[in-house]
């Protein structure tokens, strides 16, 4: 596939890499200590790697796509297959009983898990607009398998920060033991503007330390952009990030 132009690596200051940023600050691991990432899309990506520069010293990055969980690696995380084995236990195992000292759910609503949860979905799509957007408002229910998992994996006392985006209504959450654990939650829309300085240095410095030379799998023409989405979506030909050009 083509290269990108030189300064492909700006295009995601306008709103992955803050997003990312958010996500890891908001999850505030302590210096030395230990993040997860849920969920390997390019904000996922990008979460793993800011996370050493934030303070944390060791990185858990979880997926089902192998690609994804490639990528990951060739960044020096410690990746978890979401396929092999329990991930819970496999964090805790590696964090000596504990589990991370944070946690970023970098997925939302797009969760594999929940059949009744993705029905729901599927059936809102079918639905005219106005009526689709009044039953997601009232009823909408999310797929919630990661964020169990996150509120699951994580330390006592610790903090999950949420990223990716959830829309349901009637979503029910372990309040119980989100109270018995001490746990913090963060989340909200990127703040984008309140994170660009603190990146942009790392964006010119030359050696690309966030690696953004190694995000964008695809460059297409933009009128190639419905059938790049559908490829992103169904996680074909190894896609993890499309960049369109005019």
């Amino acid at each position: 596939m083509p290269e990108g132009p030189p300064d492909d690596r700006f295009l995601y200051l306008s709103d992955i890499l803050p997003t990312a940023w958010q996500a890891v600050a908001y999850a505030d691991p302590p210096k030395g200590g230990s993040l997860a990432v849920f969920g390997l899309g390019p904000v996922g990506q990008f979460c793993t790697r800011v996370a050493r520069p934030l303070g944390a010293e060791r990185v858990f990055g979880i997926d089902l796509v192998p690609e994804r969980l490639e990528m990951a690696a060739r960044h020096g995380i410690e990746t978890i297959d979401a396929r092999q084995g329990d991930v819970v236990e496999q964090l805790r195992e590696g964090t000596g009983g504990r589990g991370p000292d944070a946690v970023v759910d970098a997925v939302g609503m797009e969760a594999h898990g929940s059949p009744v949860a993705g029905f729901m979905q599927r059936a809102a799509g079918l639905l005219p607009d106005a009526l689709a957007a009044k039953l997601t408002e009232k009823m909408g229910v999310d797929r919630l398998s990661v964020l169990y998992a996150g509120i699951d994996a994580v330390r006592r006392g610790g903090t999950v920060s949420i990223s990716g985006v959830y829309g349901g209504a009637m979503d029910p959450l372990p309040m119980m033991q989100l109270f018995d654990k001490q746990i913090q939650l963060r989340m909200g829309q990127a703040n984008v503007r309140r994170w660009t300085d603190d990146i942009l240095p790392m964006v010119l410095d030359e050696n690309d330390p966030l690696g953004t030379a190694d995000m964008a799998t695809h460059h297409l023409p933009l009128d190639e952009a419905p059938a790049a989405y559908a490829m992103f979506q169904k996680k074909q030909d190894g896609c993890i990030k499309v960049v369109l050009h005019p």
